[in-house]
């Protein structure tokens, strides 16, 4: 199963939660998983040489895959459980190849309106690539919330602007926090520095709403030539 971790904004934390959704699936799933990093920043590929350079960490396998991806990720997804890709934060192609062939899209925004501003893009987008790929299920999920009581609006706010472009958004969120940041610089994960902590909770919360469960999942191929104009 390929997930796609991905999105227009940048800085809304989809590298922390592909990395932690990794450790998630690897360690209290037992599966096998692999991350395909396609953001030029590296920040996934950082976290895995710090992680795989601790050993009292499980190594999680990492490969840097750009542009036109989608029969990499269709030949790699024979060999691993789960392949979790993370596009960094822009349009571009490995993003829309990815798309093609991916079972799970996990957009992640903020609760701000620069961040908002891009929902109607990523539908196009979304839209657009479920002409290749009808079985994709795609979904926003709100992230880095503020915790003050009084700012509960805004990510109920948030919310509503992705369901008014009939775009799914998770009702699990995630909220700012330090350990995320503090695992990242580490090569962990939340689930490592603080097993029973909020922002573990959090996590598997997000990945039990996507129910992630490890089936065989099989692409569409388009068959008819018109379809194939559509093919990333």
């Amino acid at each position: 199963m390929i997930i796609l971790i991905g999105g227009e904004k940048g800085g809304s934390g989809k590298s922390c939660l592909a990395q932690n959704l990794a450790v998630y699936l690897s360690q209290e799933q037992n599966s096998t998983v692999l991350m395909v990093d396609c953001d030029p920043q590296r920040t996934t590929s950082d976290w895995i040489q710090e992680r795989n350079a601790n050993p009292q960490l499980s190594q999680v396998n990492c490969v840097q895959l750009y542009g036109k991806i989608r029969n990499d990720l269709l030949s790699l997804q024979h060999h691993y459980d789960y392949i979790i890709v993370d596009c960094g934060g822009q349009d571009n192609l490995a993003l829309r190849a990815a798309m093609s062939v991916a079972a799970h899209v996990l957009i992640p925004l903020r609760p701000k309106r620069r961040d908002l501003k891009t929902v109607p893009h990523m539908e196009d987008i979304i839209s657009t690539c479920q002409m290749v790929n009808p079985q994709m299920k795609a979904a926003f999920v709100i992230t880095q919330c503020p915790a003050l009581p009084c700012m509960a609006s805004r990510i109920l706010q948030a919310k509503e602007v992705c369901r008014s472009f009939d775009m799914p958004v998770l009702d699990a969120i995630t909220f700012s926090r330090n350990i995320y940041d503090d695992s990242e610089e580490k090569g962990l994960s939340v689930m490592e520095l603080d097993p029973s902590g909020k922002a573990a909770n959090e996590i598997r919360q997000i990945a039990e709403e996507m129910q992630l469960q490890n089936v065989e999942y099989t692409p569409y191929e388009p068959t008819r030539p018109q379809e194939r104009l559509y093919a990333v």
